[in-house]
């Protein structure tokens, strides 16, 4: 049979007649789903549903990629120095090509140069998470002038003086979505910091920047907030006559969905979140250990073989499953297309909000931010949602993983 020539043209209301028949009574509405910031998302979403905005959402090309399709970024986050030195070096050697190093003890210029020791700087492009208090030496290192370095500053605090490729300002947005925010939440406060962070500094910002995003266990919802970031972006530089922005998006798996229950199924979560980064275009994906818990449920330092599972789920991406192969995966897809416009627009409506409230620092002061991270986190708990592990197939006697 010929696919154009041989099948019968159906439409939505065949569609609807057959789920109807499926249904054996139940309501329609049983099929319909709807996301955190309350976008339907289905039950069917075809041609009629694309909007018109259809392009393709591709990020810059990142420095050091070497013909891969995404930075695979270790974490370093072991406080102990010589086993974060000893675990990142195992990292490169096993597959990473970057590193991003979080809240270690790093008080002096020494420290630092102890945790990169033997790494080769010139090949392995550097990320300081934000709020790392190593990122504040980065700049007296010679050695680093000649590599490509995150510095994970604060957009809206003064422009440091450091070398010209170096990205000094990250937009933290994973920090709101990590404090409870939505999806939508999350995407408002990245595009009204990026606007006052042009207003700040001027266009000359946007080649100093980057920004963070946590992806949660919706791998699918994952690809349609970096897709919708990149939308965001573009609009907000125009504003500010910014043509053609590349922006370099950091995705790291949330450490709000991580169970100490029965941990171990944390690798499916990280699993799926890391897909979403990937999927959805990030630059640099930082897939945490399955026991890098929260601190109010903590299990405590991941041993090398946490840091090697999340470092092989990304080669198992790349080099198994074969997911850079197709530089927009997502793109033509109704579902992804449709969703990206939905999220986008209910972003921009909270966006305009904090704007008309005098911009992202005033809204913060009045704790009108916090105000509306708790409404998510009190919408999140009404859902009821079962957690795998914890509420759904839980086990009596699952083994604690080991840890550090």
């Amino acid at each position: 049979m010929k696919l154009q020539d041989d099948f019968p043209d159906h439409d939505r209301r065949d569609w609807r007649a057959l789920a109807d028949k499926g249904l054996r009574g139940a309501d329609f509405e049983t099929l319909i789903s709807r996301t955190e910031n309350g976008l339907q998302r289905g039950p069917l979403f075809d041609a009629a549903q694309r909007p018109q905005t259809h392009a393709a959402l591709t990020g810059p090309d990142s420095p050091l990629l070497a013909g891969r399709p995404w930075h695979v970024c270790a974490p370093v986050t072991d406080p102990d120095l010589h086993f974060a030195n000893m675990q990142l070096l195992d990292d490169l050697k096993g597959g990473a090509s970057a590193i991003r190093i979080g809240s270690l003890p790093i008080t002096r210029r020494a420290d630092l140069r102890r945790l990169l020791e033997g790494v080769l700087l010139d090949l392995v492009p550097i990320v300081f998470a934000p709020g790392s208090s190593a990122a504040i030496h980065a700049a007296g290192l010679d050695e680093l002038y000649g590599t490509a370095v995150t510095l994970g500053l604060d957009p809206l605090g003064d422009k440091p003086d450091i070398p010209a490729g170096w990205r000094a300002f990250t937009i933290d947005a994973a920090a709101t979505f990590e404090a409870g925010g939505s999806d939508g939440t999350e995407l408002a406060v990245f595009a009204a910091t990026l606007a006052e962070t042009f207003r700040r500094h001027g266009s000359g910002a946007q080649p100093h920047m980057s920004a963070l995003f946590a992806l949660g266990t919706d791998a699918h919802m994952g690809i349609v907030k970096i897709r919708a970031a990149r939308r965001l972006h573009a609009a907000v530089a125009g504003a500010f006559g910014i043509d053609d922005p590349a922006l370099p998006i950091h995705a790291v798996t949330s450490q709000r969905m991580m169970q100490s229950e029965d941990g171990w199924t944390n690798m499916l979560r990280t699993t799926s979140a890391g897909f979403g980064a990937v999927i959805g275009g990030a630059d640099y994906v930082t897939i945490r250990p399955f026991t890098d818990t929260p601190d109010h449920r903590r299990l405590g330092n991941a041993t090398p073989f946490g840091y090697r599972i999340a470092r092989n789920q990304q080669l198992l991406m790349m080099e198994e499953s074969h997911l850079g192969q197709v530089r927009d995966a997502a793109y033509g897809s109704y579902f992804h297309e449709r969703m990206t416009e939905d999220l986008a627009q209910s972003a921009w409506s909270t966006f305009q909000i904090i704007e008309a409230a005098g911009g992202i620092e005033p809204y913060r002061q009045r704790g009108d931010l916090e105000s509306a991270v708790a409404a998510d986190r009190q919408a999140r708990a009404d859902r009821a949602e079962p957690v795998l592990g914890v509420t759904l197939h839980a086990s009596d006697n699952a083994p604690v993983p080991e840890v550090r």
